[in-house]
């Protein structure tokens, strides 16, 4: 039987035979402690390499690494072999061979390891080394064992395992098929520091690629993804810039580097708002939602439908924030001319209602007037009766202009905003009892940009609605007003408040306030008081003059 550590004669045995036996077990002992420093020299050197190796070099120095064992223990086959899918299945990834041949089961994927080693990777698997002196003195528990090993020629072989965090990824099998031999424990010990040599590299390497897949998906995410994605450090500064960041704002990733969004492309009248959102993230607010304008390089000015959130450093600080968007100033010009179209087919409707039905009405109500009249100087007695009826004729005049004052606020094409929700709050107090609601505004002359008017009379229209039919208001102030370059819409009441789900802070009124305050670029915001009543504010880009004490 063959002795190892190392794997070749200690002494020759002619020469053995003429010592004596004290200096035979000297020579012998001097022997075994020359080869096992040699043995550690090679691991050491094993392990220097590997240090230096870089990943895709690593198969090759794995393949060196078996070849200097492998001579230097004279063994016949080396062999690594990955584990996986739980300890169940086995790859073979390596393998050095002293006479060069391939036994046809190098590559195999996929092995069943109980298939063939059954009493072997029991013992792997709990991270054991395993030294077969004689395949042929193998008992019965190592049948299965013994037969594969036999099937091979082996006649000797080793399995250390390799092992991550206390976990089996792998084996190094070494095997002698020309003769039976003796595996010491210093040569298990050293195969294991080489085996964990080569279990560190394989894990960097799998640490590595799958980094760089990381990377290639977050690299074909970002800059082939549709949507504009930014990405900010901790100071608001941009650090990533992908190509549809630069094409809708028309500057390059190079350019935008370095600078924060709000100085190369937010509108000034948004730039507050912006740094307020970004404030919130870096603090580490939610994820939110929200819509804003950018200014293209050809100075145009484009709404980008805006999704933000961030990501923590190491140490759990926020390390960046990301917005991430999608250019949907079409989307909102062709709302906004959907809009334009209902609003105009509801405007003529009021038209109608007001020129014809409500003409009729009147003309009705004058011969009702003056068949009264005739009733009267008879003294017929249906005379009340006829009276009742032009009452209701009237009260349904009324009704008809009222109908069609909010179908189609006249006074707002031909007075203006101002004048309108004057009218608003004079009706809302006429009509609804016990709710007193008046209009401040210093605002002297139409100031909305185009198209824009039509929508912020809707928007107080809404709020009064809610104001009384969900908040039980009894005081609504709506107040009109110019602050700086914005033009702002406030309805103020002293109700109980938005309900949830009941038509007010989450029902279709206020998605359809914040819709209307989208398609002509402004902002919504409600904000509820400290005891009772809401504010709802819609804030716009303005145009022309205002005077009096609400100006700013």
């Amino acid at each position: 039987m063959h002795q190892v550590l190392p794997g070749r004669p200690l002494m020759d045995e002619a020469a053995s035979m003429q010592m004596g036996p004290v200096t035979r077990k000297i020579r012998r002992a001097e022997s075994a402690l020359q080869q096992r420093v040699e043995f550690e020299a090679l691991v050491s050197r094993i392990s220097s390499q590997f240090v230096r190796l870089r990943s895709e070099d690593l198969d090759d120095g794995i393949a060196d690494a078996l070849r200097q064992m492998g001579e230097f223990i004279g063994v016949d086959n080396c062999h690594v072999c990955r584990v996986h899918s739980g300890g169940r299945l086995m790859d073979h990834t390596h393998r050095w061979s002293s006479d060069g041949r391939d036994p046809g089961w190098l590559g195999m994927r996929n092995v069943v390891i109980d298939h063939h080693v059954p009493w072997a990777a029991m013992r792997l698997r709990r991270l054991d080394g395993i030294a077969v002196y004689s395949v042929d003195t193998l008992g019965p528990e190592a049948a299965v064992d013994q037969a594969t090993f036999r099937r091979q020629g082996i006649k000797s072989v080793i399995f250390v395992p390799m092992a991550v965090g206390g976990e089996l990824v792998g084996f190094i099998g070494l095997d002698s098929v020309r003769m039976e031999m003796q595996w010491t424990e210093d040569a298990i010990s050293l195969l294991k520091i080489v085996a964990a040599i080569i279990a560190d590299g394989l894990e960097r390497r799998r640490t590595e690629d799958a980094l760089r897949r990381e990377n290639a998906f977050n690299h074909a995410l970002l800059n082939g993804a549709g949507a504009v994605i930014i990405v900010l450090d901790a100071d608001g500064r941009i650090v990533r810039f992908n190509p549809a960041a630069e094409a809708v704002t028309g500057l390059t990733a190079g350019e935008a580097a370095g600078h924060c969004p709000w100085d190369l492309f937010v509108p000034r009248d948004e730039q507050m708002l912006e740094r307020r959102i970004f404030r919130r993230l870096a603090a580490g607010a939610p994820p939110s939602a929200h819509e804003g304008a950018i200014v293209t390089r050809g100075g145009e000015r484009r709404v980008i439908s805006w999704s933000t959130t961030s990501m923590a450093g190491a140490a759990g600080e926020v390390a960046y924030v990301i917005l991430s968007g999608i250019d949907v100033t079409e989307t909102k010009r062709l709302e906004a001319d959907v809009l334009n179209v209902a609003e105009g087919e509801q405007s003529r409707f009021g038209h109608d209602l007001h020129d014809g039905l409500g003409q009729h009405l009147t003309g009705i109500e004058f011969m009702s007037h003056v068949l009264v009249q005739r009733l009267a100087e008879r003294e017929a007695p249906e005379a009340e009766d006829m009276e009742e009826i032009t009452r209701l004729i009237r009260e349904a005049i009324g009704h008809t202009r009222d109908l069609a004052r909010g179908l189609s606020p006249v006074l707002l094409q031909s007075k203006g905003l101002a004048v309108a929700l004057e009218d608003l709050a004079e009706s809302t107090t006429r009509h609804m009892r016990g709710v007193r609601c008046r209009c401040e505004t210093g605002v002297l002359e139409p100031v909305p940009p185009d198209g824009a008017a039509i929508h912020l009379y809707r928007i107080a229209q809404e709020a009064v609605a809610n104001a009384v039919k969900h908040g039980r208001a009894t005081e609504i102030v709506i107040v009109l007003r110019l602050m700086g370059e914005r033009l702002v819409l406030a309805i103020e009441d002293n109700g109980r408040g938005f309900q949830e789900g009941a038509g007010g802070g989450t029902g279709m009124g206020l998605r359809v306030m914040r819709y209307r305050a989208g398609i002509i670029g402004g902002s919504l915001e409600i904000v509820r008081g400290p005891g009772s009543g809401v504010t709802v504010s819609c804030t716009v880009g303005a145009v022309g003059r205002a005077a009096g004490p609400l100006t700013e």
